[in-house]
């Protein structure tokens, strides 16, 4: 009888948030999932298509769907990112020559009036790895500071180590409220 009242409270108090991994391919979106998931790294393959895992941290249940990087990929972002709570764009920021093409997806992304005033993280990955690009380079690489309809921020992580898992699962839960 306990487990039933536990599941119908969990069912009446857990916040819901819709999150949409997006980012080039290799970029570690499914590494980082599996992570939040509370999960450990694992060997991944490439996405073909898509993932779509359910997450509960925090009190908040998180549908989190993990989108293929690959360019044949890219022009279907928008179609899920449409109508979700959170944009999370995964940056490899060891791969510093696929800068450009990041940058010009991102704001192609962005370019969707439906998707203004969406919450952006930019997921800042595999700072394990040396040379990476520092956020404030990041910043400038990527042109952050010519978003202002979606209110975002950088954390950087390295989902393979768990450094700075948890800041990316608090500020996910913070956009539940």
């Amino acid at each position: 009888m306990g487990q039933v009242m536990k599941r119908m409270m969990d069912m009446l108090y857990t916040k819901k948030l819709e999150v949409v991994l997006v980012g080039l391919e290799s970029s570690g979106k499914t590494t980082l999932l599996t992570v939040l998931g509370g999960g450990t790294p694992v060997e991944t393959a490439p996405t073909i298509g898509l993932n779509v895992k359910m997450v509960k941290r925090g009190g908040v249940q998180m549908k989190c769907w993990d989108l293929g990087g690959q360019s044949q990929y890219r022009s279907e972002w928008g179609r899920y990112t449409r109508g979700s709570n959170v944009i999370m764009f995964v940056v490899d920021t060891h791969a510093m020559e696929s800068l450009p093409t990041v940058k010009h997806e991102l704001h192609r992304l962005l370019e969707d009036k439906e998707l203004a005033k969406t919450p952006l993280l930019i997921v800042a990955n595999k700072i394990d790895l040396e040379p990476h690009v520092v956020e404030n380079q990041l910043i400038k690489e990527l042109n952050l500071d010519y978003i202002v309809d979606n209110p975002w921020v950088v954390i950087p992580c390295s989902a393979l180590r768990g450094i700075n898992v948890d800041e990316v699962v608090n500020w996910l839960t913070k956009q539940s409220s």
